[in-house]
């Protein structure tokens, strides 16, 4: 992995995403850009300047805020990492995240989960469906409380499909460098031997894909599959989930459905990875 992404909203609330982002990215010897969204506030009639100063201006003035942003909330944080700075103006959020991330094909890019302190409707459910649905990149959402530690154990929830093979090759950028456990898990309300054997048939190809040992295998019932998975995190106290996004009914984007968001957020409090099969 060489070129992390990280998007901010340079609030109070986002410091310890912002500092996740800088220690993740010195565990995986990668660069680091950090960028922010912004957007011009309506011209009045009587402006004489053309918005294409007001632009360059606001360009000039959000970079520093950035850059003073980081340097202040990065001090106490000693690494090798090769930070760049990049703002961009977008009235969507989104778009602006996914302009920036085509134009620099990043390995990653992390965002902060939001919380009711998110200003601009920054990183809400909305926002972070729409990059699972869109993104080619990893993408990494962190819980805004949640402070860096080392990954131990990494969840991946399968589906027994065969893009699940290079979701999990992906996922070793993250895991090796941790020497992470990823314990592969298929939760499902249906108790059948077909079950266990299709994890069987899974574990035997992926290991003959990937020289990476270190990962287990496991079928979970439960009657409900978010509760299951709820459940599963806890009880391995996983470091990390990550889950690969079909076209459709991918179970992030069902996940950030509006109904699910608040109910999941105040649930699962680790980081979640999402991997476009798109993309792969």
């Amino acid at each position: 992995m060489k070129n992390i992404l990280y998007a901010t909203d340079c609030s109070k609330h986002d410091t310890n995403t912002l500092q996740y982002a800088l220690m993740l990215s010195d565990t995986l010897k990668a660069n680091l850009t950090v960028l922010h969204i912004f957007s011009l506030p309506p011209i009045a009639v009587k402006t004489i300047r053309p918005k294409k100063y007001l632009s360059e201006h606001a360009y000039d003035e959000q970079l520093l805020v950035l850059k003073d942003y980081c340097s202040n909330n990065l001090k106490d944080n000693e690494t090798d990492v090769v930070i760049k700075y990049e703002v961009r103006e977008d009235d969507s959020v989104t778009n602006g995240i996914l302009s920036e991330t085509a134009a620099l094909s990043p390995d990653l890019l992390i965002i902060g989960m939001k919380d009711e302190h998110t200003t601009r409707g920054s990183f809400t459910g909305s926002i972070a469906k729409a990059l699972i649905e869109k993104v080619a990149a990893p993408l990494f959402i962190v819980p805004s409380a949640k402070s860096f530690q080392k990954i131990n154990t990494l969840v991946y929830a399968t589906d027994f499909e065969e893009d699940d093979f290079l979701a999990i090759k992906k996922l070793l950028d993250i895991a090796k460098p941790f020497d992470a456990i990823i314990k592969v898990v298929h939760i499902t309300n249906n108790d059948e031997y077909a079950v266990n054997d299709k994890m069987a048939w899974f574990k035997e190809m992926l290991f003959e894909k990937t020289s990476y040992t270190n990962m287990t295998f496991e079928v979970s019932i439960n009657d409900n599959i978010y509760e299951g998975l709820r459940v599963y995190i806890d009880t391995v106290n996983a470091d990390m989930i990550a889950l690969l996004e079909r076209e459709q009914n991918g179970f992030l984007k069902r996940l950030f459905h509006k109904d699910l968001i608040k109910k999941m957020e105040s649930k699962i409090t680790i980081p979640m990875v999402s991997l476009n099969a798109g993309a792969l």
